[in-house]
């Protein structure tokens, strides 16, 4: 077993914080759901973990149609889903991805900017927030600055985030009325990471209709398929159609083989869920 020892402060102010987190090997800690672990694991050896829970500002939650959707760092995965409805009315592939995040007490703990901190290539969060066209807003002793979520993964585990600094809230935008679902498939039924996940979110379906796809598992990091999304602009959702919009979702990836499937099944999912979540959704005319 692992043992080693580290100092430990819980801050009550995000100035305090940051001025703790500018030191070497020090450590943000809220859910601990992926931290923990990798301490655990020896992968990481903190000399100091900064404890973020005491930060009334990092709990904040805010939503109208005309300003979107903004929470902060802090809100746990299942107060998310359950205590604030219009994340499931108007952002219902997130309140998806979100409900298959680990188990439930895994959702008490954790945080959906935890999550995708962990830059985890599996992540169920950042392809419905990639789909949902989010903001981050990152916080430093040098300032604040507002980055799209296409910019901030850089691979397996990394992020843009630079030393000292941390994701204070993500903003997602209320573009119109929408549907959506998010798909994962998984070794087993109980709690997993995903062979491979897919978010298909459908903006103003009863009018000018765009729909945007996001996959996990299938890339060095989640992914959005701008190309597909072109595609099928403004098109009638035929049979023909949709097909084609998931050729070039299948296309675009390059998945790899490793203990959680093939890339070769990767692949073959990666083209039948689109057509799948569309039907499901009643979007495909079938039969003509």
């Amino acid at each position: 077993m692992i043992t080693f020892s580290y100092d430990y402060i819980k801050p009550k102010t995000l100035d305090e914080a940051l001025d703790a987190l500018s030191q070497d090997d020090a450590f943000p800690i809220l859910g601990g759901t992926d931290l923990v672990v990798k301490m655990r694991a020896g992968r990481i050896k903190p000399k100091l973990v900064v404890d973020l829970k005491g930060i009334d500002e990092l709990f904040h939650v805010d939503f109208s149609k005309e300003k979107g959707l903004t929470f902060g760092a802090g809100l746990k995965l299942n107060v998310l889903i359950e205590e604030f409805d219009y994340v499931k009315e108007y952002y219902p592939t997130l309140f998806q991805g979100i409900r298959v995040v680990g188990g439930y007490q895994t959702r008490n703990r954790g945080t959906v900017v935890g999550n995708i901190c962990n830059a985890s290539p599996a992540s169920d969060t950042a392809p419905a927030l990639l789909t949902y066209n989010a903001e981050l807003k990152l916080v430093s002793k040098s300032g604040e600055r507002t980055v799209k979520i296409t910019e901030f993964f850089k691979g397996p585990g990394k992020t843009i985030l630079e030393k000292g600094e941390i994701v204070k809230s993500i903003h997602i935008p209320f573009e119109g009325e929408s549907i959506g679902r998010y798909y994962k498939i998984s070794r087993i039924k109980a709690v997993d990471l995903s062979t491979i996940g897919m978010a298909l979110t459908i903006i103003d379906p009863e009018g000018e209709r765009e729909i945007r796809v996001a996959l996990a598992s299938v890339a060095p990091t989640p992914v959005r398929i701008f190309e597909a999304e072109e595609f099928i602009k403004g098109k009638e959702l035929t049979m023909e159609n949709v097909e084609q919009f998931a050729q070039i979702i299948q296309d675009s990836i390059n998945p790899i083989t490793d203990a959680r499937g093939t890339a070769e099944y990767r692949k073959r999912m990666a083209k039948i869920l689109p057509i799948k979540l569309l039907r499901e959704m009643k979007m495909i005319k079938e039969g003509l």
